[in-house]
């Protein structure tokens, strides 16, 4: 009998991930436009000029994306490829205080010219695609220990410190919580994933609590705003005018969008009131001039990719593409918490993009190379599935 013709890549796209992530995109095109045209018109600068750039941003990670799933995952199972990008990641981040250019007040970019590009958020990529292929470098699950993964764990915590000296605590502490969820996945018991828990939330509040009670002194100037971060998260109206600002501001856009909104393009906060109101704070206009309603839709979206992801983490029979389908599908869920929990007040303000929504080509860049990850191990998987299946006829 002949076997049946073997399709080709593209026709084993996975549309649960692709479809919302278009529509996220393009919500964030719109979003950008909107929550950016005040400030550009009282600049006299053209109203549509950073919502032209995000188009752009978009178009060239759809490039990206493209290439990605187009070559084949295993050669980033190569030690030697992983070890590379990894030095080109070290040399980067090393190279940030000679070329860095400083945004807010912390040197953690490099201007390419196109975009302002954070190497730090690409470390988090890179180490989901090295521990990937070093927890399935044998093809079977291998039960977590410190004998086993000793390298690993001391190249990991190497990267994260090299984050927070930036400074970028936030961007470490996300390293941490990704490569642990990595490690976890591998085969650990519940009393121990119990205990991690609940030791990471008591050194969470034990932190918060001698932070914000012993003198700070001591403390280098470049971490000194950790203080003001938690003073705020505890009363984010101690101060409006000053330390408090930003939350407060972005407190008074979610109450002013309520249920339904204002309407697009009517939001009053990114009037002079609310700064970073296209980046770091735009899900804060969403819900002013889109509403609660649409907004929760926003969320849906997004957690949605996430839920697929680990779907299909859950049924492959392929370990290296399950470890990174959780590895994406948690560090997209990571940056909606963190973002979304530090406008909300639970956690410090941090500075991080709400995926595909906030203004910025280095993010987005980054989690569509995530996204283009996860489509290739998909379609690669459904790929060998078909072939099996043509030779078994």
């Amino acid at each position: 009998m002949n076997q049946p013709k073997r399709l080709s890549k593209l026709h084993y796209l996975d549309f649960y991930i692709l479809t919302p992530y278009f529509i996220l995109c393009i919500i964030g095109i719109l979003m950008v436009y909107s929550s950016s045209s005040y400030h550009l018109l009282d600049s006299n600068l053209g109203t549509a000029s950073k919502a032209i750039k995000q188009t752009t941003y978009f178009l060239f990670s759809l490039i990206c994306m493209a290439f990605v799933y187009r070559i084949n995952l295993n050669v980033f199972r190569k030690p030697s490829i992983i070890s590379l990008l990894l030095v080109l990641t070290f040399l980067t981040l090393v190279t940030l205080p000679l070329i860095g250019t400083s945004v807010g007040g912390a040197k953690r970019w490099i201007n390419l010219g196109v975009l302002l590009f954070q190497p730090s958020e690409l470390v988090p990529l890179i180490l989901i695609l090295y521990v990937a292929a070093h927890l399935a470098k044998n093809d079977r699950l291998v039960p977590f220990s410190f004998k086993n993964h000793q390298r690993s764990l001391l190249i990991c915590c190497f990267f994260m410190l090299l984050v927070a000296l930036q400074p970028n605590i936030a961007g470490a502490s996300m390293i941490f919580i990704l490569v642990s969820v990595l490690f976890l996945s591998s085969g650990l018991s519940p009393l121990f994933m119990s205990l991690s828990l609940l030791g990471f939330v008591v050194i969470k509040r034990l932190g918060t609590v001698l932070l914000l009670s012993i003198p700070t002194d001591w403390m280098p100037e470049k971490f000194s705003y950790l203080v003001t971060r938690f003073e705020v998260m505890q009363n984010p109206f101690i101060d409006p005018t000053g330390k408090g600002f930003q939350t407060s501001n972005a407190y008074y856009a979610m109450h002013n969008g309520g249920f339904w909104g204002r309407g697009l393009g009517n939001s009053i906060q990114k009037k002079g009131y609310l700064p970073a109101a296209d980046t770091d704070f735009i899900f804060a206009i969403c819900i002013e001039e889109l509403g609660l309603i649409f907004s929760l839709g926003i969320l849906f979206l997004v957690f949605f990719i996430a839920a697929r992801l680990f779907l299909l983490a859950i049924k492959s029979k392929n370990l290296y593409y399950s470890y990174l389908y959780i590895g994406c599908g948690t560090l997209i869920c990571l940056q909606v918490a963190v973002n979304v929990g530090s406008l909300l007040g639970y956690i410090p303000m941090t500075g991080l993009t709400f995926p595909f929504i906030s203004y910025g080509g280095s993010s987005l860049l980054i989690l569509s190379t995530t996204l283009g990850i996860a489509l290739n191990a998909r379609g690669s998987e459904i790929r060998e599935w078909d072939r099996q299946r043509g030779e078994n006829v």
